[in-house]
């Protein structure tokens, strides 16, 4: 897929370095409604060798964040992506999605609202960011890395509302994953990690579960019994298998969910 013409006359106009670092550089393009983000993903080393005739990580981001869109999940609109390879392997790749105004990571939220100070804007982040997994989950889409860094919170933190920005280690599934084993990984990255743990405090967690379970305490009670004995090394292991089986294994033989857009 060709990379839009307009890139360069959006960079005369507005050029901001969002992130910089030798594997990722991210930036944001142009100004107004015009304005784009654009992402640069360099391989290098032992990374390099592990794209051989793989689809680049912006190419697996821009389908992803597509089928995010499908489940009626709010997300950075994917609009275009482009690799270079060299023997088969992946030099770099660049994603272009439009840019969200008004919007910070929920990581750098979280940081700025202590809990002492802000614990119902806490609490109702939470419960929007299960209910964000929740309808990703029943659109057939599992998300693989639901961490703070990758979501972002539109506007005023106290109306909890929340878009989806980055998925390169997403999954489609062929049906439903909500309430699944599959699920699970999800859930347990989202909120019994030990990065978790630290993010959030125990109502806090139990506040996202009621989100993801739409006010269900005794499946939230559940998962919260299931989740809290699970070492990271089961986690780990579940999480990789998934990627095997849909994305290299099952995913040709079977049929891609096609989930209708959900509304509140």
């Amino acid at each position: 897929m060709q990379l839009p013409d307009d890139l360069d006359r959006l960079a005369r106009e507005h050029l901001e370095v969002l992130k910089a670092e030798a594997a990722t550089v991210v930036e944001r393009l142009g100004a107004g409604a015009d304005a784009v983000v654009r992402k640069v993903y360099r391989n290098r080393g032992s990374r390099w060798f592990q794209t051989f005739v793989r689809r680049s990580r912006a190419e697996r981001e821009y389908h992803n964040l597509r089928a995010v869109e499908a489940t009626g999940v709010r997300c950075t609109t994917a609009i275009a992506w482009s690799a270079r390879r060299r023997f088969g392997f992946v030099d770099e790749s660049t994603l272009v999605t439009r840019f969200l105004p008004d919007a910070r990571t929920l990581k750098q939220v979280l940081a700025d609202l202590s809990p002492s100070e802000a614990w119902r804007t806490r609490a109702a982040l939470a419960a929007a960011m299960g209910r964000l997994v929740a309808r990703m989950h029943r659109g057939g889409f599992l998300w693989a890395t639901p961490m703070p860094r990758n979501v972002l919170v539109l506007g005023d933190p106290a109306a909890a509302e929340l878009a989806v920005c980055d998925t390169p280690a997403g999954i489609r599934a062929p049906r439903s994953v909500h309430g699944g084993r599959l699920a699970t990984i999800d859930v347990f990255a989202a909120a019994f990690s030990p990065s978790r743990r630290r993010d959030f405090s125990a109502a806090e967690r139990m506040r996202w579960l009621l989100g993801y379970t739409n006010g269900d305490r005794a499946a939230a009670k559940r998962l919260w019994h299931t989740l809290a004995r699970r070492p990271v090394v089961v986690h780990d292991a579940l999480r990789a298998l998934a990627a095997t089986w849909y994305t290299y294994l099952g995913s040709p033989l079977r049929r891609p969910h096609r989930p209708r857009a959900e509304h509140p």
